[in-house]
């Protein structure tokens, strides 16, 4: 990756150019390509799942119509007053019912065949009536002294109303020859006008009728439908592989015969669309199982050719980008040699300016540059004086604290060997005042160094105000962990000394507090001085001052710096009453812990 990265480097422009264009334009349009055929596929796919669906819900609507008219025949038959009549009847004289029926109802069982070629065949089943089986109407009845082959007929009677899955068709009572033709067979029971029940009514129906419209080509061309009863057996003979197989053998997983589903699965290693369609009236499910490869193929085709379109407008615009960008650069080559000579202390170079383009203003420019550049040399001397000066300035300015810190020390020294406690005390506080306003120039200092720096300040003052006030301090030391700009506290009580207790003349209290207030830094500076009336607290709270000292100035400056370290995140309240006293607020967001 390294080397491909060094050799791009190292490529002329016109041929970055060039790189980039196939970089920036190609590679989108690839993916974008590679997404609609995505979205495209997908969209495919959905859709051509609901046509699917709605087909096999018309192959549904289909096999009902196919299963309405076999249950409707059946009604014609058991229905039938005077054929039920018939069945209840018991004859003295046999023959007297065998005439009867050939030639009553014999005929009707006849038309009903001759005019419904779907039906296999008919068949009823008695319990209370001596008749002998007909050669050619399939009308089976029980006999109590039959031959052993009449009795597996009885043995064969229906045993459930409704549809019976797919199983062979029965042979007729009085032949031998086997018939392996599958059928579906509708069973009805048979009850007499006084609702005494007679038997019952058997209709088979092969499969291939029943289920003719499996068969069109459509469907074969889509995939594969057929249909699965209860104990997921494949029951059309549609695919003739699939006959009679159990579904899990030709690859479906989590099949339901009971529930209508759409889905996308594999099947033996091939994604497909399956849905399942059930057929509650014959307790089977219609499935299809489309591939989806069938409805891709055309939009993969599609995809390659408009890959190969845009690879072949890709090279040529390439080509054109690369020629153009050599014939742009040109004019950057005149301008890279004319910086070679300014490179080479050669200044009196200008490079022509044959249009106003961007080539032209920069060529212009670099003109304009070459005659500052002699200007700026002149200047670069003066400069450098100046930078000079203000390294000695920077490093008096560094001095005199370290010289503020020695003169302290000098005179606390001089104080303990002249016994001079009270100048020991005021000089140790003012040099531990000053070491902590200085803080190595920093800005932000902790909490504690805050507090120890207003400590050392109120040292000074009470030697000065000859004990004129009292301090109390309310810490919550957990606030000492974190940082707070530096040099806010003091000015604050420094006003509270000078505008507050000072001019009162007699005793005085200050309170500081400092505490949490859930994620915020409370501070509160309160004293019992002479307190200010309504017009001087809105000016000093407003910063609105008339001179560079006093209340308003140190307010002002305090919430400058706030302003400037917080922004918006901080507050700042002053309440006071004359003769009362002021209270000063602040608060601010936790900052860092140290």
């Amino acid at each position: 990756m390294k080397k491909l990265i060094r050799y791009i480097s190292n490529l002329s422009v016109s041929w970055k150019f060039v790189f980039a264009y196939f970089s920036i334009l190609i590679l989108p349009i690839i993916l974008t390509g590679f997404y609609l055929y995505y979205q495209v596929s997908e969209s495919t796919i959905a859709q051509t799942s609901l046509v699917m669906e709605q087909y096999l819900l018309q192959t549904k609507a289909s096999i009902l119509q196919n299963e309405k008219v076999i249950e409707n025949i059946s009604a014609i038959i058991a229905l039938n007053t005077d054929f039920m009549n018939f069945l209840e009847y018991e004859y003295t004289d046999p023959d007297e019912k065998v005439e009867q029926y050939q030639f009553s109802y014999s005929p009707l069982i006849e038309n009903i065949l001759i005019q419904n070629g779907s039906i296999y065949s008919i068949r009823i089943y008695l319990d209370n009536i001596i008749i002998s089986e007909m050669l050619n109407n399939y009308y089976s009845v029980t006999e109590s002294k039959a031959s052993v082959r009449f009795m597996e007929m009885i043995n064969d009677k229906p045993r459930q109303k409704g549809w019976v899955s797919s199983h062979p068709a029965k042979t007729h009572v009085f032949r031998n020859t086997a018939d392996k033709t599958q059928v579906f067979s509708y069973n009805r029971e048979l009850f007499s006008q006084r609702k005494k029940y007679l038997g019952m009514l058997e209709i088979e129906v092969k499969e291939e009728v029943l289920f003719s419209m499996l068969r069109e080509p459509l469907v074969e061309e889509m995939g594969n439908v057929f249909i699965v009863d209860n104990n997921y057996k494949i029951v059309s003979n549609n695919i003739p592989e699939y006959f009679l197989a159990n579904v899990s053998e030709i690859g479906l997983k989590d099949f339901s015969v009971n529930t209508q589903n759409r889905k996308i699965d594999k099947v033996n290693d091939t994604e497909s669309i399956i849905i399942t369609i059930p057929v509650e009236q014959i307790n089977c499910a219609i499935v299809g199982i489309f591939p989806v490869e069938n409805f891709n193929s055309e939009i993969r085709k599609y995809l390659k050719d408009i890959i190969m379109v845009l690879t072949a407008c890709s090279i040529l615009l390439g080509l054109i980008i690369y020629f153009t960008t050599n014939m742009l650069l040109r004019r950057v080559k005149r301008l890279v040699s004319a910086m070679k000579n300014v490179r080479d202390d050669n200044l009196n170079v200008s490079v022509p300016v044959k249009s106003m383009d961007e080539f032209g203003v920069l060529a212009m420019n670099f003109n304009h540059m070459t005659q500052r550049i002699y200007e700026l040399v002149e200047t670069v001397y003066k400069i450098q004086l100046i930078e000079r000066e203000a390294e000695l300035k920077a490093l008096e300015a560094q001095i005199n604290p370290h010289f503020l810190y020695n003169t302290l020390a000098t005179i606390s020294w001089v104080a303990r060997k002249e016994k001079a406690p009270g100048v020991v005390r005021i000089s140790n506080s003012l040099a531990k005042f000053y070491r902590l306003v200085l803080s190595k120039g920093g800005t932000v200092i902790s909490v504690e160094e805050e507090v120890e720096m207003v400590k050392s300040y109120l040292e000074i003052q009470k030697i000065r105000f000859d004990d004129l006030f009292d301090v109390v301090y309310k810490i919550d030391e957990r606030v000492y962990k974190y940082s707070i700009v530096k040099n806010i506290l003091q000015p604050i009580v420094e006003n509270a000394l000078n505008h507050g207790i000072e001019p009162k003349r007699y005793h005085g209290t200050i309170i500081i507090c400092v505490h949490l207030s859930g994620d915020r830094l409370c501070f509160k500076v309160i004293d019992d001085g002479v307190g200010m009336n309504g017009k001087t607290l809105s000016r000093v709270g407003t910063g609105m001052v008339e001179r560079s000292k006093g209340s308003g100035y140190a307010i002002k400056n305090i919430m400058q710096r706030l302003k400037a370290y917080y922004g918006d995140n901080f507050s700042m309240n002053i309440f006071s009453k004359p003769g009362i006293g002021t209270t000063v607020s602040i608060e601010v967001n936790k900052d860092i812990k140290l």
